[in-house]
């Protein structure tokens, strides 16, 4: 129960929920924002609690607008699995609070005008936040599917350019069906900002990855890949065609001959050990 309850000294507030909660104060809409601030914190602790569930390390919780962000310190290499259902914790908050205030309503308990507004700030809310863009949770849905057939430095900078993608379109309609609406506005212009915060976060994100799996807690992976490579190949290139959640044999071929096999932990530790971050796959056998 402490580390549920841990959870809410965890929480932050982002600047532009503070800038649209004074738009709703001068513009006489304090109802409206006390019914945003609890969908949303409902959201978010709804991916902290699950993340909490599967021992996660929670660094902070930053809760936004339309969702929020739990920034935790696994850096993709938990299972698939608990990844999914973390994800999904968030927008399945909606389904129950939707269900609940339903039954206030119809209890007797909840006015006409109070259900309406709070079933419109779920759906909008539910709607938005399974957009393909991140950090979203559907872009981040979308980075755990691109993940699964793809390496993961390969799988996120695919994210980025769909999500960019995605968020481009979004823009054009905003143009052209509410170009008034000052808070689609404040949304668009923050996604932007993160979209282009993480391509050029790409090569940190991706050495991130590496160093939990060489420093970071060791578990069980579901399917063993292997790769087949050059002796003449840098190590370092061949750590970017790593996956998540599966373990690495790396075939070393030289002269168009199967040579040895080595293990992923040898070019781990040659790479962050040894700092033989650009010599080749060879120097390893040789």
């Amino acid at each position: 129960m402490n580390k549920y309850l841990g959870l809410l000294g965890k929480l932050h507030v982002h600047p532009l929920l503070w800038l649209i909660g004074g738009m709703a104060v001068l513009t006489a809409h304090f109802k409206q924002l006390c019914l945003l601030f609890f969908i949303v914190l409902i959201h978010e602790l709804g991916h902290a609690a699950a993340a909490a569930f599967f021992s996660w390390r929670v660094k902070r919780i930053l809760l936004l607008p339309f969702g929020g962000v739990a920034e935790v310190e696994e850096h993709g290499n938990r299972p698939f699995r608990e990844e999914w259902i973390v994800t999904l914790a968030g927008p399945a908050q909606h389904l129950w609070l939707t269900a609940a205030g339903f039954f206030l309503w119809e209890a007797g308990w909840m006015d006409d005008g109070s259900w309406e507004l709070f079933f419109r700030y779920n759906a909008a809310l539910f709607s938005l936040n399974l957009l393909p863009i991140w950090p979203l949770d559907g872009g981040k849905l979308l980075f755990l599917l691109l993940s699964y057939r793809r390496p993961f430095g390969e799988a996120h900078r695919n994210m980025v350019a769909i999500s960019a993608a995605v968020l481009a379109v979004s823009i054009v309609l905003l143009l052209a069906f509410a170009p008034r609406q000052l808070d689609l506005w404040a949304i668009a212009a923050f996604l932007a900002h993160a979209l282009w915060q993480e391509k050029k976060q790409h090569p940190y994100v991706v050495m991130r990855f590496l160093l939990e799996r060489y420093y970071g807690k060791k578990g069980d992976y579901a399917r063993l890949q292997t790769i087949t490579v050059p002796a003449d190949e840098r190590i370092s290139a061949v750590l970017q065609r790593f996956y998540r959640g599966q373990k690495h044999a790396i075939v070393v071929v030289r002269d168009g001959r199967e040579r040895t096999t080595l293990d992923e932990n040898e070019l781990l530790h040659a790479f962050f050990a040894e700092k033989r971050t650009d010599a080749p796959l060879g120097a390893l056998i040789y």
